[in-house]
């Protein structure tokens, strides 16, 4: 993910450009919500609006969502002016801007996305009115731009917020979206906004981390891919202990590199991504030592039964022509015979090593 390197007493042509579109499935599931104080612009305008009744204001102002909302809470069924639309046939390069009276540090940005009424849930009738791809741009007080942020995705039909978290951002007076693309190939007769709401820190928000499965002395990776407010840390976990980085030196790196794969560690792996304002935990994911995988390409399949057929031929494992280290000899009693034929069968018929 590309963050802001450098900021300071910027003019537009110095804005930084940056795309966050790597991480728009991970904007709607996986926030641990400890994010900082979210607040709300004191204005806002708009390029176009369907009618005054469908003000740009409404996109601050709460409406359609309950006291003490969270990035949790669901947008309640739409009525006339509780969001913002645009004019018809006025979508693409229509923005809208949100001012603050007072400049403010921002690090994460909250969309209530205009829902429709696709699914029968009641909502607006046109099934493409939120934008599917946008851009924010940054201002200080004297209108120079700090900073870009291009090409962040959207998806359509999302009750709740969905978060775009980036490195804070200082002195900002104002925030411009600016909509890029809709669900139709850009031909929506309107686009808009429900709510918008804005914090100085979005907490890690982190993708699952695979299964894996592996032979006995291969080597395998765990990657926990975390977006939100930058600065990251990265501490990786073996069954829920810590892994002393004296041992693995990729302990607290992004990914965790586990070389020479022995049954000493199997088991459990998660990952504790730590931002500036709060951590995330990534769900547990399962290293299996593949026994079966004799050619270590991490499935069980006809090549592996080649090698298992021809051990089983030579049966003990202290005959000359028996594979190095006898790898066939899955419950190691020293020979290969049909109580190993019944261990690699379970293998073989589940096929993918995890």
């Amino acid at each position: 993910m590309s963050h802001i390197q450098s900021r300071g007493p910027s003019s537009s042509s110095l804005a930084r450009q940056i795309s966050l579109g790597a991480f728009a499935g991970l904007a709607i599931a996986s926030a641990s919500f400890a994010d900082g104080p979210m607040f709300r612009p004191d204005s806002a305008t708009a390029t176009s609006q369907f009618s005054s009744g469908y003000t740009i204001n409404h996109a601050i102002s709460g409406a359609g969502l309950a006291a003490g909302f969270t990035p949790q809470s669901q947008h309640a069924i739409y009525v006339s002016g509780n969001h913002w639309t645009t004019a018809n046939s006025k979508t693409i390069g229509e923005f809208a801007t949100f001012n603050f009276a007072q400049p403010k540090t921002v690090g994460g940005f909250y969309m209530w996305c205009h829902q429709s009424a696709r699914g029968g849930n009641g909502h607006a009738n046109n099934p493409f009115y939120c934008a599917t791809r946008f851009d924010l741009v940054f201002f200080d007080s004297a209108n120079n731009t700090l900073a870009t942020l291009t090409n962040l995705t959207a998806t359509p039909d999302v009750p709740v917020a969905q978060i775009y978290g980036f490195e804070a951002i200082s002195n900002v007076s104002a925030i411009r979206f600016i909509v890029r693309a809709t669900a139709n190939n850009n031909v929506s007769p309107y686009t808009g906004l429900a709510e918008v709401a804005f914090t100085s820190c979005v907490s890690p928000i982190v993708a699952p981390v695979a299964n894996a499965g592996i032979c006995p002395g291969g080597s395998v990776q765990f990657t926990a891919a975390a977006s939100g407010t930058p600065p990251f840390s990265y501490q990786w976990r073996f069954n829920g202990e810590p892994i002393d980085p004296l041992t693995n030196i990729t302990a607290t790196k992004p990914t965790l590199e586990i070389a020479n794969v022995g049954d000493e560690v199997e088991g459990t792996y998660d990952c504790v991504v730590t931002g500036p304002c709060s951590s995330t935990i990534t769900l547990p994911a399962t290293l299996a030592v593949c026994l079966s995988d004799f050619d270590c390409d991490a499935l069980v399949n006809d090549s592996d039964f080649e090698v298992f057929a021809f051990a089983y031929n030579v049966l003990d494992c202290a005959d000359p022509s028996m594979p190095a280290g006898c790898p066939v000899d899955l419950n190691a009693d020293n020979v290969v015979d049909d109580a190993d034929f019944v261990l690699f069968l379970a293998a073989y018929n589940q096929l993918v090593c995890e």
